[in-house]
Protein backbone atom coordinates (compact mmCIF):
# COMPACT_ATOMS: atom_id res chain seq x y z
CA UNK A 1 0.00 0.00 0.00
CA UNK A 2 2.79 2.42 0.90
CA UNK A 3 4.53 1.59 -2.36
CA UNK A 4 1.37 2.58 -4.22
CA UNK A 5 1.37 5.95 -2.45
CA UNK A 6 4.94 6.47 -3.67
CA UNK A 7 3.82 5.74 -7.24
CA UNK A 8 0.94 8.18 -6.93
CA UNK A 9 3.33 10.90 -5.71
CA UNK A 10 5.57 10.17 -8.69
CA UNK A 11 2.75 10.78 -11.20
CA UNK A 12 2.14 14.35 -12.29
CA UNK A 13 -1.62 14.85 -12.04
CA UNK A 14 -1.48 18.12 -13.95
CA UNK A 15 -0.26 16.22 -17.02
CA UNK A 16 -3.02 13.64 -16.61
CA UNK A 17 -5.68 16.32 -16.22
CA UNK A 18 -4.58 17.87 -19.50
CA UNK A 19 -5.19 14.45 -21.11
CA UNK A 20 -8.64 14.27 -19.49
CA UNK A 21 -7.72 11.60 -16.95
CA UNK A 22 -9.03 12.30 -13.46
CA UNK A 23 -7.29 11.26 -10.26
CA UNK A 24 -10.05 8.77 -9.44
CA UNK A 25 -9.66 7.05 -12.81
CA UNK A 26 -5.96 6.61 -12.14
CA UNK A 27 -6.74 5.07 -8.74
CA UNK A 28 -9.19 2.64 -10.36
CA UNK A 29 -6.56 1.65 -12.92
CA UNK A 30 -3.91 1.11 -10.22
CA UNK A 31 -6.31 -0.94 -8.09
CA UNK A 32 -7.29 -3.04 -11.12
CA UNK A 33 -3.63 -3.68 -11.95
CA UNK A 34 -3.00 -4.67 -8.32
CA UNK A 35 -5.93 -7.09 -8.28
CA UNK A 36 -4.88 -8.58 -11.61
CA UNK A 37 -1.28 -9.00 -10.41
CA UNK A 38 -2.41 -10.69 -7.19
CA UNK A 39 -4.61 -13.05 -9.23
CA UNK A 40 -1.68 -13.94 -11.48
CA UNK A 41 0.51 -14.64 -8.43
CA UNK A 42 -2.10 -16.58 -6.43
CA UNK A 43 -3.48 -18.75 -9.24
CA UNK A 44 -0.45 -21.10 -9.52
CA UNK A 45 -0.36 -21.40 -5.72
CA UNK A 46 -4.03 -22.36 -5.66
CA UNK A 47 -3.52 -24.92 -8.42
CA UNK A 48 -0.59 -26.39 -6.49
CA UNK A 49 -2.66 -26.65 -3.30
CA UNK A 50 -5.47 -28.34 -5.20
CA UNK A 51 -3.07 -30.94 -6.60
CA UNK A 52 -1.83 -31.59 -3.06
CA UNK A 53 -5.46 -31.99 -1.99
CA UNK A 54 -4.91 -29.51 0.81
CA UNK A 55 -8.57 -28.98 1.62
CA UNK A 56 -8.02 -27.68 5.15
CA UNK A 57 -5.68 -24.93 4.03
CA UNK A 58 -7.95 -23.86 1.19
CA UNK A 59 -11.01 -23.82 3.44
CA UNK A 60 -9.08 -21.81 6.06
CA UNK A 61 -7.95 -19.26 3.46
CA UNK A 62 -11.41 -18.92 1.92
CA UNK A 63 -13.20 -18.68 5.27
CA UNK A 64 -10.69 -16.07 6.48
CA UNK A 65 -11.11 -14.07 3.31
CA UNK A 66 -14.90 -14.24 3.48
CA UNK A 67 -14.84 -13.13 7.14
CA UNK A 68 -12.61 -10.14 6.33
CA UNK A 69 -14.82 -9.17 3.37
CA UNK A 70 -17.98 -9.42 5.49
CA UNK A 71 -16.30 -7.36 8.22
CA UNK A 72 -15.48 -4.60 5.73
CA UNK A 73 -19.01 -4.74 4.29
CA UNK A 74 -20.43 -4.30 7.80
CA UNK A 75 -18.12 -1.34 8.40
CA UNK A 76 -19.19 0.11 5.04
CA UNK A 77 -22.87 -0.13 5.99
CA UNK A 78 -22.26 1.38 9.43
CA UNK A 79 -20.57 4.29 7.73
CA UNK A 80 -18.07 5.29 10.40
CA UNK A 81 -14.86 3.86 11.75
CA UNK A 82 -14.42 4.10 15.51
CA UNK A 83 -11.42 3.02 17.57
CA UNK A 84 -13.58 0.02 18.51
CA UNK A 85 -13.67 -0.98 14.83
CA UNK A 86 -9.88 -1.00 14.67
CA UNK A 87 -9.73 -3.00 17.89
CA UNK A 88 -12.24 -5.56 16.59
CA UNK A 89 -10.36 -5.88 13.31
CA UNK A 90 -7.09 -6.35 15.19
CA UNK A 91 -8.65 -9.07 17.35
CA UNK A 92 -10.17 -10.71 14.27
CA UNK A 93 -6.80 -10.90 12.53
CA UNK A 94 -5.15 -12.25 15.67
CA UNK A 95 -7.82 -14.93 16.05
CA UNK A 96 -7.48 -15.89 12.38
CA UNK A 97 -3.72 -16.18 12.87
CA UNK A 98 -4.15 -18.34 15.97
CA UNK A 99 -6.66 -20.53 14.14
CA UNK A 100 -4.20 -21.00 11.28
CA UNK A 101 -1.45 -21.91 13.73
CA UNK A 102 -3.72 -24.44 15.50
CA UNK A 103 -4.67 -26.01 12.16
CA UNK A 104 -0.96 -26.23 11.29
CA UNK A 105 -0.10 -27.92 14.61
CA UNK A 106 -2.97 -30.40 14.23
CA UNK A 107 -1.85 -31.28 10.70
CA UNK A 108 1.76 -31.73 11.82
CA UNK A 109 0.69 -34.00 14.69
CA UNK A 110 -1.45 -36.08 12.34
CA UNK A 111 1.48 -36.46 9.93
CA UNK A 112 3.84 -37.51 12.75
CA UNK A 113 1.34 -40.04 14.10
CA UNK A 114 0.69 -41.35 10.60
CA UNK A 115 4.44 -41.90 9.99
CA UNK A 116 4.87 -43.61 13.36
CA UNK A 117 2.17 -46.11 12.49
CA UNK A 118 3.90 -46.94 9.22
CA UNK A 119 7.22 -47.60 10.97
Amino acid sequence: MFYMIGIVDWIKFSHLNSLGIEKEVLYVILIFIGILASHIVIRPLTAFLITLQSERLLSYVLSSLSYIVLFFIAVLFIGKIDPLTYQLFKFSLQILGILGFVILIIQLLKQVLKRRRKV
